[in-house]
């Protein structure tokens, strides 16, 4: 098998792998970029229930009082904390069809669990944006990998595709132009945002 064909078949069967990743952050981006207050799903009431616990001093680390108020809540998986304010913590679920948060008032002395009800939009802009090896969830871990795999593979995908084009001398002209106006494209909009 010479260097050329390798590379052809790569670029075929790397093109095929990535197909439903490609597809699946194409379709997504569109409502992200088409985001609508008329689209926010509710949120549901599952539990309110007592928690008492010191909050930790602002800056300080939140992971350990997410893992607490994961608990208490009885969630399992990945999630992601943020103070709101001074007295309240919000720990996230992330789940593709119906995401979990748990808001902590430490000055009530307790936690509201809420359940987003299922929304097309979020469906797909959570398919976009979920990520992360931080969330501490094993298939919160299995996607990351996965989106650094198809990252990985969308490099090497661009780079056989260069190699392709550079030896087939015909059609140099017309890629030539493709990638000026791609490039060109890509800085007009970066230095004009």
């Amino acid at each position: 098998m010479t260097l050329p064909h390798f590379v052809r078949r790569a670029h075929l069967y790397m093109g095929l792998f990535l197909l439903p990743w490609v597809l699946m952050f194409g379709v997504s981006s569109i409502p992200l970029n088409h985001n609508s207050a008329a689209d926010t799903p509710r949120w549901i009431l599952v539990a309110q229930r007592p928690f008492h616990v010191e909050l930790p001093p602002p800056g300080a680390n939140l992971r350990p009082l997410g893992r607490q108020v994961m608990e208490a809540a009885e969630i399992d998986g990945g999630y992601f904390v943020n103070r709101v304010n001074p007295r309240q913590v919000n720990v996230n679920h992330p789940d593709f069809l119906r995401p979990i948060r748990v808001i902590y008032h430490a000055d009530r002395g307790h936690l509201i669990v809420e359940r987003r009800e299922f929304a097309l939009r979020s469906f797909f802009s959570g398919l976009h944006t979920r990520g992360g090896y931080d969330l501490d969830g094993f298939w919160d871990s299995v996607w990351a990998v996965f989106v650094d795999v198809v990252s990985a593979a969308l490099l090497l995908w661009i780079a056989s595709g260069l190699y392709m084009w550079w030896h087939v001398p015909a059609t140099r002209p017309w890629g030539w132009t493709a990638l000026t106006a791609g490039a060109v494209c890509f800085a007009v909009l970066m230095f004009s945002l």
